[in-house]
């Protein structure tokens, strides 16, 4: 063999090696499974696991409803709850039970390929909720934390919440502040706080957002946190 067909021929042997190299790796990469509750941060993040324990806690009851209808035609549930009774009619809201929880639970922590595995949908259509502004809070708020609105101990934070919010809208006539406060006009140039004040933090921390720039997160991020 030729100087020239020597190196021709070993090129071709460690391109044929690199190019099978990365062949296998992307294979593997594609092939290599993810936990379900993992893959639900990327593929969903407007969805969050329910993590209540609680029968009769609202979220898991609305998940509950869900699965039921979703099966109410089979003899037998996808998932074969122990406790699983056919509904006869129509399916309304009541409390989940512990076996669904707990299967919510175990196949939360299943590998499955990706966002279109069967599991995968079931697990997003069963066992989550919506991902709040006080979700956002406790997960991005560098540190914050919502005040309490039972919090005795609190006051001296949500004055100064409270001195935020008028300060950052203290051109805004009657009716014309962000929260539409009811005591907006005799109390925004006071320390002391509209009677619904903490109320719309609750309210407002409760709504549905999943995004940094949601105009909710930052306004509660503000107004109601310490």
């Amino acid at each position: 063999m030729t100087h020239l067909a020597k190196v021709v021929s070993a090129t071709a042997v460690i391109g044929t090696a690199v190019t099978g190299g990365i062949y296998l790796g992307t294979d593997f990469f594609k092939d290599k499974k993810v936990e379900i509750a993992v893959l639900l941060k990327t593929s969903h993040p407007n969805k969050r696991l329910i993590t209540s324990k609680s029968v009769s806690d609202d979220s898991w009851k609305k998940a509950y409803k869900a699965y039921r209808e979703a099966n109410k035609d089979k003899i037998k549930d996808i998932w074969n709850l122990k406790d699983w009774t056919k509904p006869s009619a129509t399916v309304d809201e009541t409390n989940a039970t512990d076996d669904f929880i707990s299967k919510c639970n175990s196949n939360s922590k299943l590998e499955v390929d990706g966002s279109s595995d069967p599991l995968y949908e079931q697990v997003l259509a069963y066992c989550t909720r919506d991902t709040l502004v006080s979700d956002l809070i406790s997960e991005y708020g560098k540190g914050k934390r919502l005040l309490s609105k039972d919090g005795s101990d609190q006051e001296d934070a949500w004055k100064a919440a409270w001195n935020i919010y008028k300060t950052q809208n203290k051109d805004k006539e009657e009716n014309q502040d962000p929260w539409k406060l009811s005591e907006w006009k005799n109390k925004k140039s006071g320390n002391e706080l509209p009677n619904d004040y903490k109320d719309k933090c609750v309210e407002y921390s409760q709504k549905p957002a999943y995004q940094l720039e949601n105009e909710n997160y930052k306004n509660v991020l503000d107004w109601c946190t310490v």
